[in-house]
């Protein structure tokens, strides 16, 4: 137990390193060695003031490492002691030591704690275990030996660093004794970096690439914080999301699977965007911006005539394609025409005015009550004076009256629609305008139906 409790002791003691590792392959050690044949049979407390601790010689020990994975190492060791003649006769000894060198040389076998499953394996902190075989000469007699001990390294500059190593050590036919050293270690060993980055290529993920210490060794072609080898898209700067890939219009579909990819769409349009909510897409939608049917490449057809709307001069209401999607009126028999023209006649208006005199507006309503009973029909309202005047004046003249007449019959309820209303002025008169009788009846309005096309 009280050899255990000082093994523990021993490495509370040491200072810190990084050992060998896959980097630097190679440990040279150098220092110097102490041994007490005493101290195996003392207490804790009397280690510290009563051992009889002997190494005069400096340096007194040479130590070769190899790294051989990442939890073990294998060293060679070379040290000797010189012995206190004074000291060793305070010692019981099986034999009487008369030589004062104490040789010791072997081989140990080091597990490390800094392996990447304990510590990691380029920690600082790098302590180890080591059991070791070895020959310890004594009186010029070589004696077989084991030794069981723990170490630890502390580099105070990456390949520079100090090492403590304690060992119980049980000399074959001969006393056991407890062996310390202190010294100074050196880590050194060819690195391959192939790609000249300054990552050897064990630790490389892109041996073959120069790139960047963050990623391991690899490239980060376009600067989007993803590595070439993880990256899709290693020319453009894209999103961790999609691989290194762009979506430039945000829409959670990345450029190369998007249709779309300067517009947000939706997936079930590969990226593309149907603003209407149709189901067509907007680049083959005729009118996006307004739901509409696939036979009209997205166009609506409100009215249902099979016309769509924008090709549709009546939109609101059914009608066939050869009136332009209007209503065909029904045939009117010339009688209606007839009464609408007799009626027509003689409406008069204040003078020099297109006020409508009262005096005319039974004939006036005469004329709607024909055309609600032909809701179907259209009308012209067309307005004409005498050559009184100028040109000018009576052509504004008639225009007014003819608007004065369509007005009434909206006033009335007729569709507007259904009326069109226009001013000739002094055009096609219907007698002469020499006397007074011919420029009466070429003041007048002519409202007339308009026959189907």
């Amino acid at each position: 137990m009280k050899k255990i409790l000082l093994i523990i002791f021993i490495a509370a003691l040491g200072l810190t390193s990084r050992a060998q590792n896959s980097e630097n392959q190679w440990l040279l050690g150098i220092g110097f060695n102490y041994v007490d044949f005493n101290a195996i049979e003392m207490s804790l407390g009397e280690q510290f003031t009563n051992a009889n601790w002997m190494g005069k010689s400096v340096p007194s020990m040479l130590r070769l490492g190899r790294y051989l994975n990442k939890s073990f190492n294998a060293s060679g060791i070379v040290s000797m002691v010189k012995l206190d003649p004074a000291k060793l006769n305070e010692i019981p000894l099986n034999k009487e030591i008369t030589y004062d060198q104490f040789w010791k040389y072997g081989v140990q076998l080091e597990y490390k704690f800094a392996n990447d499953y304990l510590l990691k394996e380029t920690s600082w902190f790098d302590p180890y275990v080591y059991l070791g075989l070895n020959g310890t000469s004594i009186n010029e007699t070589t004696y077989l030996s084991n030794s069981m001990g723990v170490g630890i390294n502390f580099w105070v500059i990456p390949q520079l660093g100090a090492n403590i190593q304690g060992s119980y050590d049980y000399i074959w036919d001969f006393n056991d004794y407890l062996h310390y050293s202190f010294g100074v270690v050196l880590r050194f060993g060819a690195k391959k970096d192939k790609d000249g980055d300054g990552i050897i290529d064990k630790r490389d993920a892109c041996p073959d690439v120069y790139g960047l210490e963050l990623f391991d060794g690899c490239p980060d072609t376009d600067g989007d914080g993803i590595p070439d080898n993880l990256d899709s898209c290693v020319n453009v700067p894209g999103l961790a999301e999609f691989h290194g890939c762009p979506d430039t219009d945000g829409d959670g579909i990345m450029d190369m699977d998007d249709a779309c990819p300067t517009v947000a769409g939706l997936a079930e349009f590969n990226g593309c965007p149907d603003t209407d909510g149709d189901g067509i897409i907007d680049q083959d939608d005729a009118c996006p911006e307004v739901a509409g049917l696939p036979q009209f490449n997205g166009c609506p057809d409100t009215d249902g005539d099979g016309i769509p709307d924008p090709e549709d001069k009546c939109p609101n209401e059914v009608g066939p394609a050869s009136n332009n999607g209007c209503p065909v009126p029904k045939i009117v028999p010339v009688e209606i025409n007839k009464a609408i023209s007799f009626n027509a006649q003689d409406i008069e208006f204040h003078l020099n005015s297109a006020k409508i005199n009262p005096t005319s507006y039974d004939k006036l309503d005469n004329i709607v009550k024909i055309m609600k009973d032909h809701p179907d029909a259209r009308f012209t309202i067309y307005g004409y004076t005498d050559n009184t005047g100028t040109p000018e004046y009576n052509l504004q003249l008639s225009e007014k009256r003819a608007q004065s007449v369509r007005d009434y019959f909206v006033k009335k309820g007729i569709d507007p629609k259904r009326l069109e209303a226009k001013g000739f002025g002094i055009q096609s008169p219907i007698a002469p305008n020499n006397t007074t009788e011919g420029r009466a009846k070429n003041r007048r309005v002519e409202i007339n139906l308009i026959k189907n096309q």
